[in-house]
């Protein structure tokens, strides 16, 4: 088994093609050591730190030294770690059984300790559940989203759209924008027509952090109605499902449309809801 041990506050010396340790400053760092005419031992608490064998007036390590990083004594090198990083990081199951079958040469311990490199690089992103939201009355909560710009603008300028999807009855409201900064008349014209036709109140706003939904003026109107606004995790626009579906939906339709007319401006569209020339 590997013992690793670092050293601190240690000298530099130019062309020096050794590595010299002194027992006095160990002792003074807490470690013991006893030794016979053949060797020596240093130990700390209960634990063997260094092994050394005697070579005229010195003590050779009996083990390796990791250039840059730490000093390691072990009783027999052990090649495991190597061999998994040669082999492209194998599981150590693997690992496991090609050492029964003697095809791995040098390996005396096939335990491998965590390896921080292995799992960082094959970490990815945890998918999404379905959300489920216990909404029980019309316009408790609403999702909204901005999808633009397009790569070509409408007949009367927009390149913006804003959505607005009630959570329990799923009905949407869609309006056209020329500049992402007119969400928050638009969201106050949708709030008023949607209050007055239903005779309730919007509780709760769901968005994603955009500027246009994050400015002190849209901030301060949320608060004035007693609005609660919940945002999603920056860079987790799937947390805003419902709309983005939505709006994946209609970029959809409005493809199909353009297609069925001839016209080639409408291609495929992104998480972002933008709208490319492909």
């Amino acid at each position: 088994m590997i013992t690793v041990q670092t050293l601190t506050n240690v000298r530099h010396v130019l062309n020096l093609k050794k590595n010299l340790l002194s027992l006095r400053d160990l002792k003074a760092r807490e470690y013991k050591f006893s030794g016979t005419d053949g060797g020596i031992k240093v130990t700390k608490g209960s634990m063997i730190i260094l092994k050394g064998e005697r070579t005229a007036n010195l003590y050779k390590l009996t083990g390796s030294i990791i250039v840059g990083d730490a000093s390691t004594a072990t009783e027999k090198e052990d090649t495991t770690r190597l061999w998994h990083m040669r082999l492209r990081y194998m599981s150590e199951q693997d690992l496991q059984g090609l050492h029964k079958r003697s095809a791995l040469p040098g390996i005396t311990y096939y335990k491998l300790d965590l390896c921080k490199f292995f799992i960082m690089g094959r970490q990815c992103r945890v998918a999404f559940s379905t959300s489920q939201h216990k909404t029980k009355g019309l316009l408790d909560l609403i999702h909204t989203d901005v999808c633009g710009p397009t790569p070509v603008a409408s007949i009367r300028g927009p390149r913006y759209y804003v959505t607005f999807i009630d959570d329990l009855s799923r009905k949407v409201w869609v309006y056209f924008l020329k500049q992402k900064l007119k969400v928050f008349q638009k969201f106050k014209e949708c709030k008023t027509v949607i209050e007055n036709q239903t005779g309730r109140k919007v509780k709760v706003l769901w968005s994603d952090n955009g500027g246009e939904y994050t400015s002190k003026e849209f901030k301060d109107y949320l608060a004035s109605k007693g609005i609660e606004h919940q945002l999603n995790i920056s860079g987790r626009p799937k947390q805003n499902g419902v709309v983005d579906r939505m709006n994946q939906t209609l970029i959809e339709r409005a493809r199909s449309i353009g297609l069925w007319a001839n016209m080639s401006a409408l291609g495929r569209g992104g998480e972002s809801c933008e709208l490319s020339n492909k």
